[in-house]
């Protein structure tokens, strides 16, 4: 088969072989290549080629989403499966876990933080929002268990912010400020016990 190329206006490079369009390669990949017009090249090496183009624009979309905000890596690999195949996408993890670009553990430890900071998850629910963005249960269980948080405190603070300003809530706003408590991740104990501090009738509940 002979190649041929055309420059995309995106800066790609299309490939053809005997006239047929193939696929796009970057460009950088392209002339770092000893591949030309006009070369002969086979199945074999047509693929390896794709392969590679596969790999830096998995990579290059890495980048770009990492450049946005921090990603687990089961959340990133789960995102690059969107457009690439599973292999590009594996390699372009890899290496940014490998380049220090990806780190569970660490990441782990600052959406704990912002979880409690900016929607006041108990530790519990922390954990559970961490290993729904694929973190290992172990690490999800350790970085929620560091958290320096009074959950009781924390309980009545939450109270006190969703009272309304004379500290008397009626009935709705009680069952509504309970069940946010309790979707937050508190323990059903805790937080009944610390309603029923308050002297509220916590049988209908």
């Amino acid at each position: 088969m002979i190649v041929s190329t055309t420059t995309a206006k995106s800066g790609k490079i299309n490939i053809f072989t005997d006239g047929e369009f193939r696929f796009s390669v970057p460009a950088s990949l392209w002339f770092e290549s000893t591949v030309r017009d006009g070369d002969e090249i086979d199945e074999e090496q047509l693929a390896a080629l794709q392969e590679a183009a596969d790999f830096v624009f998995a990579y290059d979309s890495a980048l770009r989403l990492l450049s946005q905000r921090a990603h687990s890596e089961k959340e990133l690999y789960d995102k690059l499966k969107r457009k690439f195949k599973a292999a590009p996408a594996k390699q372009a993890v890899e290496k940014c876990r490998n380049l220090g670009l990806l780190n569970d553990e660490k990441f782990a430890d600052l959406l704990a933080d912002e979880l409690v900071r900016r929607k006041h998850y108990a530790p519990k629910r922390v954990e559970n929002e961490l290993m729904a963005r694929g973190i290992d249960r172990h690490i999800a269980q350790t970085a929620a268990g560091s958290l320096d948080i009074d959950e009781k405190l924390s309980i009545m603070d939450i109270i006190e912010k969703l009272c309304p300003a004379d500290g008397k809530p009626d009935e709705k706003t009680k069952k509504r400020i309970i069940n946010r408590l309790l979707r937050l991740g508190y323990a059903p104990h805790d937080v009944f016990d610390a309603v029923e501090s308050l002297g509220w009738n916590t049988q209908d509940f």
